[in-house]
């Protein structure tokens, strides 16, 4: 029958099988579509993994990026976040500047508000048993033992009524006014690793051995990246020790130092000496209050107050070469200043928080980057990677140092706008602290 319509064949066209007649009444009436046009080859290509891959679309664009892993040794020192035991990376990010359109600082009789910046390193990750027959050191494992125990309260859904539940609520309570002792340059120069100074040879390592031990290498490095806006290149900056009264990133420093230290040594009298109050109100608490905490925080304040004095007077002679090796070498830190694209993500989320704390000082920056964006652009990954890696311990990590810069970040935002206002009282007396 020559009326039955019969599906085109694999490169026939279309149009052969549509009857002449149809094909006559769609050019009177437009009843029936027009006939397909040719359709056009385009050449495709197969990778070594066989997928079809559209040549346009690689010669166009290019492979897509790929992201390495912050810790395989892999980045270029300066550009990411690193693991090293013998280097640290940190953060100078600038504190903004007042809104002076809006009638601040009338009161400085014209003072220049000097240019500080926010020291930032990501926290250490969390401590790990050790393994089996190696001995673990008393202040490790109560740190550790501490550590699991706030990832237990935080982690818990217990009722609140309940026994659990209320101990997860006073593990929080504590472990949060923990943090509250210590300022963000405390929390900075906490984090510096080997910088202990006490008569133990070994006391670089945070580890006690004996006398016939060999010293371990220690910190000798600071990697400090700071924003292309500020004036000097790497090259300049790091060459030579006159370069103290040329840029301000080497001097802001170096006083950050002497003044962290300075405050560190007032607090540590001060928590030193409330030690045995806080201890009496715990006893005295116990029937009504059985978890203490007082002395706990007391405790973790004078601990963190003492040891941060240590470590600024340690970094401040090792700039200057006066340690006690006798070797210059050996006991000087160096510091590499590095300038990175990167700050500008830190120093937006930090003057966000400072627009939030007072938005009649600071202006906004617009929308701000969420946590997870700064860390990406830092390159910080966690530290579990390879056979080691638990997707559990790498949500929990994630977790903690998002926390962890949204409370330093809050930290440094409430102690600028605090100096801020000081300094409009009184110039003098603010650039003393």
């Amino acid at each position: 029958m020559d009326s039955m319509y019969s599906p085109p064949g694999v490169g026939q066209d279309a149009s052969q099988f549509v009857p002449n007649s149809q094909q006559q009444q769609h050019s009177s009436d437009g009843l029936y579509p027009p006939p397909l046009p040719p359709r056009r080859p385009s050449s495709i290509t197969y990778d070594e993994e066989k997928r079809i891959i559209p040549v346009d679309a690689t010669d166009r664009y290019g492979p897509p990026p790929t992201r390495r892993r912050s810790n395989d040794g892999a980045d270029v020192v300066g550009q990411a976040y690193i693991r090293d035991p013998h280097k640290l990376v940190a953060y100078l990010v600038p504190l903004p500047k007042p809104n002076y359109h809006k009638g601040m600082l009338h009161a400085t009789g014209g003072a220049e508000l000097p240019t500080r910046f926010l020291i930032y390193t990501p926290p250490p990750p969390p401590l790990q048993a050790p393994a089996e027959g190696e001995k673990e050191e008393k202040i490790h494992k109560l740190q550790r033992k501490w550590q699991e125990e706030v990832r237990t309260a935080k982690q818990s859904d217990a009722k609140v009524a309940s026994w659990k539940g209320l101990k997860g609520r006073a593990t929080k309570g504590i472990d949060w006014a923990m943090g509250k002792t210590t300022t963000s340059n405390l929390d900075f120069v906490n984090r510096i690793p080997g910088m202990s100074n006490s008569k133990d040879k070994h006391a670089d390592d945070g580890v006690t051995e004996g006398e016939t031990t060999k010293k371990t290498v220690g910190l000798n490095e600071m990697i400090l990246i700071h924003p292309t806006s500020l004036p000097g290149s790497e090259e300049k900056i790091n060459v030579s020790v006159r370069a103290k009264a040329v840029f301000p990133q080497r001097t802001e420093f170096i006083n950050n130092m002497m003044r962290t230290k300075t405050k560190a040594q007032k607090d540590s009298m001060i928590a030193t000496g409330l030690l045995p109050v806080a201890g009496a109100i715990d006893v005295l608490a116990t029937i009504v209050w059985p978890f203490g905490g007082l002395l706990e925080i007391d405790g973790v304040w004078a601990a963190n107050s003492i040891r941060g004095a240590k470590t600024a007077r340690s970094v401040t002679k090792r700039l200057n070469s006066t340690g006690t090796t006798g070797n210059a070498e050996e006991d000087m830190l160096r510091l590499t200043f590095t300038p990175s694209q990167r700050i500008e993500v830190l120093q937006r989320y930090l003057e966000a928080k400072c627009h939030d704390r007072d938005p009649k000082y600071f202006k906004s920056p617009g929308l701000a980057p969420t946590e997870t964006e700064v860390l990406a652009a830092i390159g910080w990954n966690p530290s579990s990677t390879g056979e080691t890696r638990n997707w559990e311990d790498e949500q929990w990590e994630w977790q903690e140092v998002k926390e962890d810069l949204r409370a330093t970040m809050l930290k440094g935002a409430n102690e600028w706008t605090s100096w801020v206002k000081s300094f409009e009282k009184n110039p003098e007396k603010a650039l003393k602290k």
